[in-house]
């Protein structure tokens, strides 16, 4: 399962390399963007279920009920509560999940070092402190840890990143856009909302977004550059940068090319991918100029959105 930002993500890789290219080949940058694609799914995949399968090696193998000392009060709360009794039942049983892991990208069982390691950490991580201090915790308030999770083992987990630079070599890069993508996955498990970018939007579909937009991207760019040369006068275009060029480059065709997608959505997305792959200044200057052409694309009846696409 990959949402639409980490393909937006990839897609703008793509694009950036082929405009960096001597020789630019369109069949080149497919290449590029698909094995880009089938790495950042692994890497999802692999996050997602590693507090899972660390939730389940607390449960079959560090149950200090089982050791030979008497344990004390606060291990076996702190096991009890990392344990989440009362959501784990949920999360593995979701069809989704029982799918990912039958046919695991990794398996984290087969490092038991790790999961300990980690486990051990864990039961000091300041964020998680007052977790684990409840005798009781409420369902709402495991869920509200488990999502931690996500964020200790990404942001703060050396382990856990040592482990993952070695399955993918682009994971420095790739790693908060899966954080966060993993945190609204299970976030949708526990309302209860159908998964977005799931059952509803296959691998194949994903696939044919991410393909479909490098090719109308391509195809439109020296067009879009103009528009955006057009609404920055004070900006000569060779001196844009060049990630702000390419994300307007493509914001541009999304909102031409692709009727279903809601305006705001478009533009939301552009702006957070300026604030982590251009300069500090840039969601500033794309926002503007975004607004500008928008406005005159409407005027001129070139921005027009169906169905979903009508909403906000």
């Amino acid at each position: 399962m990959l949402n639409r930002r980490l393909i937006r993500i990839k897609v703008f890789q793509a694009l950036y390399a082929y405009l960096q290219d001597e020789t630019p080949s369109l069949n080149k940058a497919k290449s590029y963007l698909q094995n880009s694609v089938a790495g950042i799914e692994r890497n999802f995949f692999t996050v997602l279920l590693f507090p899972i399968e660390l939730t389940h090696f607390i449960r079959t193998q560090l149950n200090p009920s089982e050791n030979k000392y008497l344990p004390s009060d606060v291990d076996l709360r702190v096991y009890k509560n990392l344990s989440f009794e009362g959501i784990y039942d949920q999360m593995v049983q979701h069809d989704e999940v029982r799918r990912y892991l039958e046919k695991p990208a990794h398996r984290w069982q087969d490092h038991p070092e790790t999961l300990r390691s980690i486990y051990k950490d864990l039961t000091k991580a300041e964020m998680l402190q007052d977790y684990l201090s409840k005798d009781n915790p409420s369902v709402a308030e495991q869920q509200k840890a488990f999502i931690q999770l996500y964020k200790y083992i990404v942001d703060e987990s050396e382990e856990f990143s040592q482990e993952m630079e070695e399955i993918n070599m682009l994971w420095e890069d790739e790693q908060i856009p899966v954080r966060n993508a993993s945190q609204q996955f299970m976030k949708s498990i526990y309302s209860g909302k159908p998964i977005k970018g799931s059952k509803n939007q296959s691998e194949e579909t994903d696939w044919e977004f991410a393909e479909e937009l490098l090719e109308k991207t391509v195809r439109h760019y020296k067009d879009n550059v103009e528009l955006v040369a057009k609404s920055a006068p004070k900006w000569d275009k060779e001196r844009i940068a060049k990630t702000d060029m390419v994300l307007m480059t493509m914001a541009l065709t999304e909102l031409t090319e692709f009727p279903y997608i809601p305006i705001k959505v478009s533009l939301n997305e552009y702006l957070e991918l300026a604030k982590d792959y251009s300069t500090p200044q840039s969601s500033k200057f794309i926002n503007g100029v975004l607004d500008k052409l928008v406005k005159q694309l409407q005027a001129q009846n070139k921005l027009v959105k169906k169905g979903r696409g009508m909403v906000g």
